[in-house]
Order: C-alpha cells, then structure tokens, then sequence
C-alpha cells in the first residue's frame, strides 16, 4: 500500500491490560496529521501531538506498547467518557 493520508485532526487510542494490577488501562488525545513530507513508502501519516515528549515517558512508565488506533476527527471526549463513565477503565488523558 503507498499513499498519503490528508492532513486534519485525528484522536488515537491505546488500549492494553495490566495482568499484575487486573485490570484494563488506556490513554488517549488528539492532535494533527500534517503535511510534511516523509521519505518511505506506505500509508504513512506524520503528526503533531502536543506535548509528545510527556505523552511518550507516560507510555514507557506505565508500559504501554506504542501502537494505537487512530480516528479522523476530534473524538478524544467521547472515548474518555464512554470508558470511563461506563466501562469503568482506568484511562489517560493527553492534553
């Protein structure tokens, strides 16, 4: 597959289990798929997320794998609510 994903907002979404603690945890946020150019093949999206560098130590410190699932559109409300209000997950907010 090779092509360029468009830029706009996008909301990602982690969700992963602690099998010490029992329970399921998650993060989520937002941010910008750019327009910058990128040297590889494939359906590559270059992105801003504020403050990456505290999103990252988040994600190394509470073990966390780096993948996530991505979404176009601003939805990172609507998944904080839905798992916390009533799936009662523990989850991450990334502002």
């Amino acid at each position: 597959m090779k092509g360029k994903v468009a830029p706009g907002a996008f909301s990602y979404f982690r969700i992963s289990t602690d099998d010490t603690a029992g329970c399921v945890k998650a993060y989520v946020g937002e941010g910008q798929i750019t327009a910058d150019p990128y040297g590889m093949d494939g359906g590559i999206a270059v992105t801003q997320v504020n403050n990456l560098q505290n999103l990252l130590k988040f994600i190394c410190k509470n073990g966390f794998e780096h993948h996530v699932a991505m979404g176009r559109g601003s939805l990172a409300d609507i998944i904080e609510e839905a798992t916390v209000n009533y799936l009662n997950w523990e989850v991450y907010r990334h502002e």
